[in-house]
């Protein structure tokens, strides 16, 4: 004899509307993690960059931004379809307020261990190149070595030269603020040499109505820029960087000589 059981069919349509259900929810769970983490990668302010007067890189005048730094970071920046606002501040106070928060991102900026604590940098995408410079009649053997032991150094405060010659021991015996400064201590003698951006002395002496056939020019090496965002920026925005150094390549600023 064969008992059936009359309680079976019931059981197995609750089973599988349970099973409907968990999948529903599941499914639910991943739509809201996807669309929460689309609202994270978007950044709805304006993004606020500082940065120094560094002609020819970035400079202002009678509120017009212009140089070649100033149009890379616009071109990742039209890329990005972000909103943004450089700032120029006197250099340190301009990396000071990415430390504190103040500021989103600082430019534009060569690499450093003092900065990485506060900041990360981008992809670098704006050339530079650093030499030594010196009188043309000097008496200093023109070769690094000889450079480092005999030459003192005048150099930008707050600026990353410094920062390279100190920690590589140079002797940096004067710092000042700008360029045309460091140009008159040279040719007064009060210094030997000065280390800087090649771009940014050969604009420096033009300037001063100088030529470089008035200097020694040693080559030192090449120390590409970039943008530094905030750590504290970047707690909020944790996918911008990528999404920022996704276009650096298409917008790199490079001569050629």
């Amino acid at each position: 004899m064969i008992k059936r059981c009359t309680h079976g069919a019931p059981q197995v349509v609750s089973n599988r509307l349970n099973i409907s259900w968990g999948a529903l929810l599941l499914r639910l769970i991943v739509l809201l993690l996807i669309v929460g983490h689309a609202q994270a990668r978007e950044v709805h302010k304006e993004i606020t960059i500082t940065t120094q007067q560094w002609p020819p890189y970035q400079f202002e005048s009678n509120r017009i931004q212009s140089g070649f730094a100033i149009n890379a970071l616009s071109c990742v920046m039209k890329r990005l379809n972000q909103d943004y606002r450089v700032i120029f501040l006197p250099w340190g106070r301009a990396q000071n307020g990415v430390a504190q928060g103040k500021y989103d991102g600082f430019f534009s900026a060569s690499q450093n261990s003092t900065r990485d604590s506060y900041a990360v940098h981008s992809n670098t995408f704006i050339e530079q190149q650093w030499n030594f410079y010196l009188l043309k009649d000097t008496t200093i053997s023109l070769d690094k070595q000889a450079i480092k032991q005999d030459a003192k150094f005048g150099s930008r405060k707050h600026a990353n030269t410094t920062f390279w010659l100190k920690r590589n021991d140079f002797k940096v015996i004067y710092e000042t603020t700008r360029v045309e400064e460091l140009i008159k201590l040279l040719q007064a003698g009060k210094i030997d040499g000065i280390m800087e951006n090649k771009l940014l002395f050969s604009d420096a002496v033009n300037r001063a109505h100088l030529s470089m056939s008035q200097f020694k020019v040693v080559p030192n090496i090449s120390k590409p820029l970039g943008v530094y965002f905030g750590k504290i920026f970047l707690q909020s925005y944790p996918d911008f960087l990528n999404q920022f150094n996704a276009h650096t390549e298409a917008c790199r600023f490079e001569t050629y000589d």
